[in-house]
């Protein structure tokens, strides 16, 4: 799964997983203040979101991993390895 989110850095980013809701939200705070003279100019940026998705059963959450690049979040979900019954022959007495 991708997320684009370009202006974060990793720090800004939340990930939790309860059961089987994935929530995912970033939080961006900056304050820019110029003095000139008398005059004092504040500026406030504030930047958030949030997403929730729900997960399949068949998702190993224990493995779930997340990297962010170049404005990218890339969350790595893998699959359960599936448990096969194996044949077993029946002999016959």
């Amino acid at each position: 799964m991708e997320v684009i989110a370009p202006g974060f850095e990793k720090e800004d980013f939340i990930i939790n997983l309860e059961k089987n809701l994935l929530t995912i939200s970033a939080n961006k705070k900056s304050e820019n203040e110029v003095k000139s003279g008398k005059h004092l100019r504040s500026e406030y940026k504030q930047q958030c979101f949030k997403r929730s998705f729900t997960i399949d059963e068949k998702i190993n959450t224990e493995t779930i991993d997340a990297k962010y690049v170049n404005g990218i979040l890339t969350l790595n979900l893998p699959k359960k390895q599936e448990v096969k019954p194996t044949p077993k022959q029946i002999n016959i007495l």
